[in-house]
């Protein structure tokens, strides 16, 4: 399977399709926002993170998307931050080629940030730790052990993993403590993503302390996304 949406509304994650479209217009992630549902009406791509769609003409216009990688959608500017996550959405999308899909209709004219999970590449292995729930806020991207997670120690309530290969986190550093490994799903094409809130793996949230590639946990979670 190679197009996946997951739509995260208070917790609640849903898959839909497969790809449709042309071929990618460009290499890399990118993501064609459409102004009417089917990707009709105008459209804008964009390839880099993007805080506030007003800046481009594009605040609450989206009705509809193609793309490919790894994209979160925001309703507010600035990733959601500072605003309640309960009561605000986020989407997470996840293509490993070119896929197109709808926005469903509550969401219709409530995009207003995005931004691409990982390096870029999906067959790179990483891990975006994100301040808030439900991906909101700021973030930190992890490519290799890290025994100590400085000035996001405790800070981590959700990730978002790219590449095969799992990661083992810990509630303390120098690995010790709870540990909890985090497998990601593969969605066809040799790529392997997975999306997981804190809170719901087994750990208390806001006390990931280090992490490391590898399974080291007796713990494993592996992610299944709601298929649709």
């Amino acid at each position: 399977m190679a197009s996946l949406l997951i739509i995260t509304v208070l917790c609640l994650a849903t898959a839909y399709g497969s790809p449709v479209g042309t071929d990618p217009p460009i290499s890399g992630p990118y993501i064609e926002l459409y102004s009417g549902e089917g990707h009709t009406g105008a459209s804008i791509t964009i390839t880099e993170y993007a805080h506030d769609l007003s800046v481009l003409g594009w605040d609450n216009l989206a009705k509809s998307f193609c793309a490919e990688g790894v994209w979160v959608l925001y309703d507010n500017a600035n990733y959601n931050m500072h605003h309640d996550p309960f009561s605000s959405w986020s989407e997470v999308i996840i293509n490993s080629a070119r896929g197109c899909h709808d926005i469903p209709v509550t969401h219709h004219g409530k995009l207003s940030s995005l931004r691409f999970a990982g390096s870029g590449d999906l067959h790179d292995e990483t891990a975006t730790m994100y301040h808030g729930y439900f991906y909101m806020g700021g973030e930190d991207l992890i490519i290799r052990d890290m025994d100590e997670l400085g000035d996001f120690e405790r800070e981590a309530s959700s990730m978002i993993v790219t590449g095969e290969t799992p990661w083992t986190v810990y509630s303390e550093e120098y690995y010790e403590g709870v540990s909890i490994c985090l497998e990601p799903w593969n969605v066809g094409n040799s790529v392997y993503v997975g999306a997981f809130e804190v809170y719901t793996i087994g750990m208390p949230n806001n006390v990931i302390s280090s992490i490391r590639k590898g399974c080291f946990a007796k713990d494993v979670i592996k992610y299944q996304p709601k298929l649709q």
